[in-house]
């Protein structure tokens, strides 16, 4: 760890645009980078550690008014990130989980007036009164294959979060009790997992998986009745491994 801050500016520095990390003379470096101006303040002010954006990083205006700050962790953002106008009010307020993934978004005028306004729900197209899978009063009845809320049929959408504090992996919309409407998956970074829809019950139109790569695994194509159309699968690479249609012997 480097005891002495290096500067952005030094020809030994260098930051890969892929990734992000900054490597000094050649070699991951960990400790504090600055920029700074003529008259000897800091401009920014972030940190390393092994190459890595990791830590504190903050930067000001002229005058010394704080112009942003957050936190990096193996470089990653975390936390609540800050940036302010020059007067010293806010401009934006973005919230991480420890994976990285933004949970909300927010951004105000210099009046103070909102103009920007995001979550993790409105972003996933999840409703406002969407009842999480841990909510004691939604039930599965197995026998009947239908949700109930209490003593009722259930009619909304369910969500479902793999731990108290991850983010939300999984969407489901019923009917009176019955799978209808959206269906949705996500890994925890956000990356979409599968999508597809029910109508009366049944599985219809184009349901797709995904790889945690992005790229795609599965695409299922069905008809209005549920009667299944075409399945394609690939690997990992983009190759077909599987192809079906109705119309196969």
């Amino acid at each position: 760890m480097s005891d002495d801050p290096i500067e952005l500016s030094d020809p030994d520095v260098a930051i890969d645009a892929a990734t992000g990390r900054l490597s000094y003379r050649g070699e991951p470096y960990s400790g504090a980078v600055t920029q700074t101006r003529p008259d000897g303040t800091w401009r920014e002010y972030w940190s390393y550690d092994d190459g890595d954006r990791d830590g504190d990083w903050t930067g000001w205006y002229p005058d010394g008014t704080m112009r942003y700050n957050g936190e990096f962790y193996r470089n990653r953002p975390v936390g609540t990130w800050q940036e302010w106008y020059p007067d010293g009010s806010r401009r934006l307020e973005d919230v991480y989980d420890i994976e990285g993934t933004l949970l909300t978004h927010s951004v105000w005028n210099p009046a103070g007036e909102v103009l920007e306004l995001e979550d993790e729900r409105t972003r996933k197209g999840i409703a406002a009164d969407a009842v999480s899978a841990d909510d004691p009063a939604l039930r599965w009845d197995d026998e009947q294959a239908r949700m109930y809320y209490g003593d009722e049929p259930f009619t909304g959408q369910q969500f479902r979060r793999p731990a108290p504090s991850s983010p939300i992996t999984e969407l489901d919309g019923y009917t009176d009790g019955y799978p209808d409407g959206p269906t949705r998956g996500w890994y925890l970074d956000g990356t979409p997992r599968y999508t597809g829809e029910y109508a009366d019950r049944r599985q219809v139109g184009t349901w797709c998986e995904w790889f945690p790569t992005g790229n795609r695994k599965e695409e299922t194509v069905f008809a209005s009745d549920g009667a299944l159309l075409t399945r394609t699968e690939w690997d990992e690479t983009g190759a077909v491994t599987a192809r079906h249609s109705e119309n196969q012997d």
